[in-house]
């Protein structure tokens, strides 16, 4: 974009959409990608697992915005195993390669949980592995 005298400027802000992904039953997934960085927030009804995969390429970050759950983390290799609780705002997790994880709403309430990564989470680096 240039001014009246042909300099160019950056734009002021930049807006993206979230799509949802309702394809399974009991959670929205809804994702945007920003610049290198992929956001996605998880809508998960009560008693619902999500998840149970590992990612050979995908670095995965995430946070609870609001619920309960009980998530449940594997390394594929070790077969080390971690299962951990977390409410609202009380703890950020940064989940590396190899490492299986699932989330449950434990809660009676639509948990929401905000995830960062450097690729999509539904896409072709899932790897179906159970934990939860």
């Amino acid at each position: 974009m240039a001014d009246k005298e042909g300099k160019t400027q950056s734009p002021f802000i930049s807006l993206f959409s979230f799509k949802d992904d309702e394809s399974k039953k009991g959670r929205i997934l809804s994702s945007v990608k920003i610049g290198g960085v992929y956001v996605s927030r998880l809508t998960i009804e009560p008693k619902v697992i999500t998840g149970n995969v590992y990612h050979t390429d995908t670095r995965v970050m995430f946070y609870v915005e609001s619920g309960r759950i009980q998530a449940a983390f594997e390394h594929i290799e070790t077969k080390k195993k971690r299962v951990c609780y977390f409410e609202k705002g009380t703890e950020a997790v940064h989940i590396p390669t190899h490492i299986a994880h699932a989330t449950k709403n434990i809660g009676t309430e639509k948990a929401v949980v905000v995830f960062f990564s450097n690729k999509p989470l539904r896409s072709k680096d899932n790897i179906a592995y159970r934990v939860l």
